[in-house]
């Protein structure tokens, strides 16, 4: 794969020779991958059951090290068989047997690509009043984006989401120094007294279930790491940046919330990131977008590998470029589909958003690539 720009392999065996990367390649990938908008919505969910910002923040942060934990042990696999997530799943569920578990896992990468593209239009919306918060021209346009990201392939998603990850990693420290100093709220916000079970207990399994979703990517992004790469390593450069990126972003949206309840996600961040410093709001905004650009590519990808197993359990085929470019390109018109048939859905408040992104976690996190 080395010197080419598309990547030329995809369901199949990634041979010894062709491994390459290091390790520490995988902390920005899972950083990257949950520093976005959608992640963000995940943690206004407790705050907006009426739970207080104290024990918001507890049950993300206990939610996402719970979560994690088990998603990071999957990344272990990719460099010691060199395969896709999907096709490991064959020896657990069998090699027909599989296939229910791909077309759920299929479902919820389209549709959430499909839930991003809604929620870019809106985010841009948010960014230029100019833009329709339905526009089919941003939806599209978006999903062209990721697409092709995904299209070019493993080295180059890598390669995008390390350059994310050092942007988003600048601007959330500039927001958290800054609302640590800044931003006030009521004593009700932190009162230890303030805890309520069901708010809690909502929060942390959000959190925890939408870490543990990883787990039907994860692999995809280490197959191709030397097969020396030792356990302990891959295990805790994932489990560092899916941890860190999952519940700061998560925390950014429980302090979005806790600050303007009333506001749907993008206009809230917006607003908190406004208080802490004028204009930081729009950047804060822009660089989740990027981000949301990013694990949508991500999520044609894996549409992309699950696809093409789905094809070959059914009949054996040869792994090509094409094949793999026309997947993507299936993926590709089934989300905008779904996008633009649902756009007209808007998502007014955190509480509405928040609820929607809560079914990717439902559906995936404990489908493929469990042991």
């Amino acid at each position: 794969m080395s010197g080419t720009l598309i990547e030329k392999r995809s369901i199949d065996y990634v041979p010894l020779a062709e491994r390459h990367g290091k390790v520490w390649h995988l902390w920005p990938v899972w950083f990257s991958g949950d520093a976005h908008l959608a992640t963000l919505a995940v943690g206004v969910l407790g705050i907006t059951l009426g739970g207080n910002l104290l024990w918001t923040s507890v049950a993300v942060l206990a939610g996402c090290l719970l979560g994690t934990f088990f998603m990071a042990f999957h990344s272990t696999q990719g460099p010691q068989l060199g395969l896709p997530q999907m096709i490991q799943s064959r020896p657990q569920f069998g090699y027909s047997g599989a296939l229910l578990v791909w077309a759920v896992a299929l479902v919820a990468y389209i549709g959430f690509n499909a839930f991003n593209q809604v929620l870019a239009a809106q985010a841009l919306h948010q960014l230029s009043a100019s833009i329709s918060a339905t526009s089919p021209a941003a939806i599209i346009l978006f999903a062209l984006c990721a697409v092709g990201l995904a299209a070019v392939g493993y080295d180059k998603i890598h390669l995008a989401q390390r350059a994310f990850a050092y942007l988003m990693i600048a601007i959330l420290t500039v927001f958290s120094l800054g609302g640590l100093l800044l931003l006030r709220f009521p004593a009700a916000q932190w009162d230890p007294a303030g805890f309520r079970g069901v708010p809690f207990l909502a929060q942390l399994f959000a959190a925890a279930s939408y870490q543990l979703s990883w787990s039907i990517y994860v692999s995809d992004y280490s197959r191709y790491l030397p097969r020396d790469v030792g356990v302990r390593a891959s295990f805790w450069w994932t489990y560092l940046g899916a941890f860190v990126g999952g519940a700061w972003m998560m925390l950014v949206g429980t302090v979005a919330a806790a600050a303007a309840p009333t506001l749907d996600v993008a206009a809230a961040m917006q607003h908190a990131a406004d208080l802490v410093l004028p204009g930081l709001g729009k950047v804060l905004l822009v660089g989740a977008l990027l981000g949301l650009i990013t694990i949508s590519a991500l999520n044609f990808y894996g549409a992309s590998l699950t696809l093409l197993s789905c094809a070959d359990t059914v009949r054996p085929l040869r792994c090509t470029v094409g094949k793999r470019l026309a997947s993507l390109a299936v993926a590709f018109v089934v989300s905008n589909l779904i996008a633009l048939g649902s756009s007209s859905n808007s998502l007014p408040a955190t509480s509405s958003t928040a609820s929607r992104i809560c079914c990717r976690s439902c559906c995936t996190c404990s489908l493929p690539g469990r042991r």
